[in-house]
């Protein structure tokens, strides 16, 4: 089986370029089949709940077979239907049992 990598994506669209920089690293992974997760910031979260194009931007992960997750204390309306919002305990499994872990 493939390794499993974990992004911690703290860069926001429209800022700067960490965002599509972080986006291509994740889609990367994912074209060579490896199960690839995302899990967006806080400020990340924030700034896709507030643009009208969060659940498209996201989609160009999703499309690909990559999973967004997000802490559940970080809730927003308005912030996209594909981010699967998971509770501290459950993002720490997720980073532990990552075989890769990459902060962008």
């Amino acid at each position: 089986m493939a390794d499993s990598v974990l992004y911690l994506i703290q860069g926001v669209p429209g800022r700067d370029g960490r965002w599509r920089e972080s986006v291509e690293m994740a889609l990367t992974g994912a074209a060579f089949a490896l199960p690839t997760r995302v899990w967006l910031a806080a400020d990340t979260v924030a700034v896709l709940a507030r643009r009208a194009d969060g659940d498209e931007l996201l989609a160009e992960l999703t499309g690909f077979g990559v999973t967004c997750v997000a802490d559940r204390a970080h809730y927003r309306d308005g912030a996209p239907a594909s981010i699967q919002w998971l509770d501290r305990a459950a993002l720490a499994a997720l980073r532990d049992d990552a075989d890769r872990v990459i902060v962008l």
